[in-house]
């Protein structure tokens, strides 16, 4: 493939990123997923077309926007960190309950060791 033939790949590739139209990569706008989408090398473009990555990058701030799979996995975060922090919230309220309850067997086992001896004194029952 000559120069300019990979330039060309490369350029169709970022159009496809860029619409979300990823055919052979993840879709996501990195400099990884265009060199997957364009089938090249990911050194042809950070060392002998770095005017392209420059320009995919360019492209990606001025169009603003965010393909779909990425909104998607940002939201999917947001919800797990939601769902994280009840749990947390809900770990350390079964901490708690289980701290009361080991004081509370604890408490339970001192007055059968002190009760016991008092057992053993009474009068057996025939």
């Amino acid at each position: 493939m000559t120069p300019e033939q990979e330039r060309q790949t490369i350029r169709d590739a970022m159009e496809r990123l860029i619409r979300n139209e990823p055919i052979r990569s993840d879709g996501k706008l990195t400099v990884k997923s265009l060199a997957e989408e364009a089938g090249v090398k990911r050194w042809l473009l950070t060392h002998r077309h770095t005017d392209l990555q420059d320009e995919f990058r360019a492209r990606i701030e001025a169009a603003g926007t965010e393909p779909a799979p990425m909104r998607q996995l940002r939201e999917q975060i947001g919800l797990l960190q939601d769902e994280n922090k009840q749990l947390r919230i809900q770990l350390r309220a079964a901490r708690e309950d289980i701290a009361l309850l080991e004081r509370h067997i604890a408490t339970e086992a001192l007055a059968t060791v002190l009760e016991v001896p008092r057992l053993r004194s009474l009068p057996a029952k025939d």
